[in-house]
């Protein structure tokens, strides 16, 4: 369906109309921004004013989506667990091959020593470099995060990456790349790394399956649901019958919906894993314009370092205080991993989930904001996995309570 400008000038709801559009050419159809700019010149000053902003939100690059057979470069941008558990990583190997149908192609980083990749930053970079500049190459996969990745920012090239927009599939520490793109104007994707979701022992999760499907093949990842169950549990990878035994699920308890309001929230999604953006507060360095995060969507999960409710509350409140939490609309919070191997939190797994939430909660409160969230995520340190699309749009009916990505 083609949205025309007379539909668009005689449409008598402004807003569901706008919202459509949006919508509809989110793959940044060029026929966009020229439909906006005639319609600009027809309309009053209030929405003038939301079309300009809509035009904005059309410059992220949106990268070519995979195809079967394309060549997907596998790379360790962050630590260097591959070399540590090869059989995990060759099980991921082997599922990107057979049941996406990719060709994974390893580049020098993949399985090289953590002492080696802790020691050459400019090496992981360039990995990422020419991933990007090789044409042969449709998407990039990250094996596994870590604690370090900041360090390879300033050895990126801008040029090179933002002028060959593709795929990039990570999380955790691989929230400095996500950074990195959105403030080059890329969308870049939020889950599913090689060692742990396409590792996964046992067989791959189907809601994951289908997660990572929608954000590699179609248009458009669309509406996501809460998983039935999930897992923060971890089997032990030096234990290679491990590779074949699935972990312990647990029920879910549903999406959990705090300040919640009656209408419809669109804005562009911005975030990643909390303690790297705790970091990022701290630094300053490559954090976007804060003009730039006006109306975007903030979506956050912790790591298995498992950060006590202390921590959290200060984040939000850290936000707060420099002027940056009022600029978001919503914020999406995911599931905390709650254990870590044989560590637990010492309050307990269902205690350190809802201290999490409370701390969130509190903040807002503290503040006076009333920023709807929505708590109990499936991306991030928990499986199965929401594939996230970083700088995508996000549409969220609070009176519905759906939630849909493009």
């Amino acid at each position: 369906m083609s949205v025309t400008l007379d539909q668009i000038e005689n449409a008598p709801d402004f807003f569901r109309i706008s919202c459509h559009l949006v919508w509809q050419f989110s793959s940044f159809s060029s026929k966009l921004p020229f439909t906006i700019s005639k319609y600009l010149q027809k309309r009053p000053a209030g929405e003038t004013l939301f079309l300009k902003a809509l035009e904005k939100l059309m410059k992220f690059k949106q990268p070519v989506r995979l195809e079967p057979g394309d060549k997907v470069a596998i790379l360790s941008p962050s630590s260097g667990m591959p070399f540590l558990f090869p059989w995990v990583y060759e099980q991921g190997i082997d599922r990107i091959r057979n049941i996406f149908k990719l060709d994974p192609v390893e580049f020098p980083t993949a399985r090289q020593s953590p002492e080696y990749l802790s020691q050459n930053p400019k090496a992981r970079a360039e990995d990422i470099n020419a991933a990007f500049a090789d044409p042969s190459i449709k998407g990039i996969f990250a094996t596994i995060g870590g604690n370090d990745q900041v360090r390879i920012l300033p050895y990126l090239n801008k040029e090179v990456i933002s002028t060959n927009p593709k795929i990039f599939l990570g999380y955790s520490d691989c929230t400095n790349f996500h950074l990195f793109l959105w403030n080059l104007g890329i969308i870049s994707y939020y889950g599913g790394a090689v060692m742990t979701q396409f590792a996964m022992g046992g067989g791959m999760q189907e809601y994951t399956t289908h997660s990572i499907e929608k954000a590699l093949f179609t248009p458009q990842i669309g509406a996501v649901y809460s998983a039935p169950e999930y897992s923060d549990a971890d089997l032990d990878w030096a234990d290679k019958q491990n590779l074949s035994k699935k972990r312990p699920m647990y029920p879910s308890q549903g999406w959990h919906w705090h300040n919640n309001q009656d209408y419809v929230i669109e804005g562009r999604l911005w975030g990643g894993c909390l303690e790297v953006l705790s970091f990022h507060l701290s630094v300053r360095k490559y954090l976007p314009d804060f003009e730039k995060l006006e109306g975007t969507i903030l979506f956050i999960e912790t790591s298995e370092e498992m950060p006590a409710q202390e921590l959290v509350y200060c984040f939000i409140a850290a936000l707060a205080e420099i002027g940056l939490l009022k600029r978001f609309k919503a914020i999406l919070m995911a599931y905390p991993k709650a254990q870590f191997c044989d560590k637990q939190p010492p309050e307990g797994r269902e205690a350190f989930i809802l201290n999490q939430q409370n701390a969130v909660k509190n903040a807002l409160k503290d503040y006076d904001t009333h920023l709807p969230v929505v708590f109990n995520m499936n991306f991030g340190h928990t499986d199965p996995q929401t594939i996230i699309p970083s700088g995508g749009n996000v549409l969220i009916d609070c009176a519905k309570k759906t939630i849909s990505f493009s």
